[in-house]
């Protein structure tokens, strides 16, 4: 495991999530925890801002909890969606990976 403050455990959370091991709600407080409050812009490519940003905004509104989902159509981001972004990240940071 990497320290907080550590880009590499942006691409570790993501690994840890699509292999089974972590779950959403999981996924998206570490990486906030991560992304949002520890990791400086400056030690991020251009290509990693990009993709960690656009990442950021689905984990942000990510929810498992169907009620939430269905009174608040467009507001939250469900399973499939986070999935699905998780998917297109690593594709997108591909030849990034620091690990």
């Amino acid at each position: 495991m990497f320290e907080k403050s550590d880009k590499r455990r942006l691409y570790w959370l993501i690994d840890q999530y699509l292999s089974g091991q972590i779950n959403g709600w999981t996924f998206c407080n570490e990486y906030y925890y991560s992304y949002s409050l520890e990791i400086k812009s400056d030690d991020l490519t251009d290509i990693e801002q990009s993709a960690f940003s656009e990442l950021d905004k689905i984990s942000s509104r990510y929810t498992d909890v169907q009620e939430d989902l269905f009174k608040y159509p467009d507001t939250y981001y469900n399973e499939e969606q986070l999935k699905q972004k998780l998917i297109e990240t690593k594709e997108k940071l591909r030849e990034q990976s620091p690990i």
